[in-house]
């Protein structure tokens, strides 16, 4: 298929409702991403200052736009690492730390928290991510703390008891290094579909192991953000309350579990078993208009927050600027209706270059050409337009003068500002329930 048979394929649906779409997500970014402030400027006498000449400039976002970094100086040439580090924090202020307890502890008793651990493939030390994050004001998570597929080979996996006794002493020694120095914490990751793993523990098709599993990340987690993380969003659209996820979700609440916020999955996995046209039937669904929306009409039922938290977009047909095109146009339409919903607050890409994702006998990511950076971190135009996006349309820029009472009033995306006057600066945020105006008296 020609790139213009794909896009004539796969976007029928968002195209045919593109303008209701736009309509209805521009409103609700107007309403729900956006507040009034105002400013009022007073002399050193405090008296308003009229006719003063104000630049307001949003300097962050309160919205969290990420990625994973599992890449971060795990490739084999130092110039592309060079470019990774530089690049992310232009990106992003959010990003996704591996934990996962294969790639931590693959020795028994030799977890490579620290920097300078021997080397796995995509799972950098989690100091070493801290560390960037902490020096480029990016917000950590903790990915995750039971995935059950993904563990060691040395755990007695048969032996529920033990199991129990580990997974207990993993949380308590995570707890330790990093409690309270992560934006959130995904809880379980993808137990709604163990009923199919070969490679997991005895616990994975337990009834009560998801919720013994916030019961005890609550205990060493006390103060932070605990993520419930599974399913894809189109199959939640699907079946809405009578989804798997949905009832887990609900099952967990019901029995009492403390769930801060709600992770979702976006994976379009076009390409991954080999031919990109032969897929296109199975992730067609991530394209429907009806299944997008009903899968977060479906998850904000529970009036907790969420994130759409491994967001993959595939490049399909001949690589070159037609399919990097037709990759951004997906990524604008998918992210600009995240963005637009009520109670999201995150959307994390998952994979950033071509070629950096997982590979398995049958199961190849790197097929999907996912990445919005090219293997050498150079942008795609599907990264360009994320940039756009965040730095751009969703950015609060504007020239405005003081009136009769010293007053400035504008309504912004929430984050924090500057507004330069007469040679001087303002901080101030607008943030939900902050305050809704700002005094400044001149210091000259």
């Amino acid at each position: 298929m020609t790139v213009a048979e794909f896009r004539a394929k796969l976007m029928d649906q968002l195209d045919a409702h593109g303008d209701e779409i736009n309509a209805q997500a521009q409103a609700n970014i107007e309403q729900y991403r956006k507040r009034n402030h105002k400013i009022r400027i007073m002399d050193k006498e405090g008296k308003p200052v009229v006719g003063a000449k104000v630049h307001v400039n949003q300097q962050t976002h309160d919205f969290k736009f990420g990625a994973n970094m599992f890449m971060l100086d795990e490739f084999e040439d130092p110039e592309v690492n060079r470019r990774y580090r530089e690049t992310f924090p232009k990106y992003f202020n959010f990003g996704t730390v591996p934990f996962y307890w294969a790639g931590l502890e693959p020795e028994e008793g030799k977890p490579r928290y620290e920097i300078g651990s021997p080397k796995v493939h995509r799972r950098p030390a989690p100091d070493l991510c801290m560390k960037f994050c902490e020096e480029n004001n990016i917000l950590p998570k903790v990915h995750c703390l039971c995935y059950d597929k993904v563990i060691p080979e040395w755990l007695p996996k048969n032996d529920k008891e033990a199991m129990w006794r580990l997974y207990e002493k993993r949380f308590q020694e995570i707890s330790q290094r990093y409690a309270g120095r992560m934006y959130e914490i995904e809880v379980t990751n993808e137990l709604v579909a163990s009923y199919g793993w070969t490679t997991c523990s005895i616990l994975a098709n337990e009834p009560d192991t998801d919720l013994r599993m916030f019961e005890m990340a609550r205990k060493y987690f006390p103060q932070d953000k605990l993520l419930v993380h599974d399913c894809e969003l189109a199959d939640v659209g699907w079946a809405g309350c009578r989804s798997p996820y949905y009832l887990q979700i609900h099952d967990l609440l019901r029995r009492g579990a403390q769930i801060d916020k709600i992770g979702v999955q976006n994976h379009i996995f076009i390409g991954v078993s080999g031919d990109q046209e032969a897929d296109i039937p199975t992730y067609y669904r991530h394209f429907m208009v009806d299944r997008i929306f009903n899968g977060l009409k479906t998850l904000s039922s529970f009036g907790k927050p969420i994130g759409i938290t491994e967001v993959t977009i595939p490049t399909v047909g001949e690589e070159g600027l037609e399919a990097e095109q037709l990759q951004a146009d997906m990524l604008r339409i998918l992210y600009t209706i995240w963005f637009s919903a009520p109670l999201m607050d995150s959307i994390t890409y998952w994979n950033l270059a071509d070629y950096s994702a997982v590979t398995f006998p049958k199961w190849d990511e790197n097929n999907c050409r996912g990445g919005i950076f090219h293997k050498d971190m150079t942008p795609k135009l599907a990264a360009l337009e994320l940039y756009r996006l965040v730095h751009e349309e969703w950015h609060t820029e504007l020239e405005l003068t003081t009136d009769a009472e010293g007053y400035v009033n504008f309504r912004g995306f929430y984050g924090d500002y500057t507004a330069d006057v007469n040679d001087e600066t303002i901080h101030f945020g607008i943030h939900k329930g902050g305050l809704q105006q700002t005094n400044y008296k001149s210091q000259k």
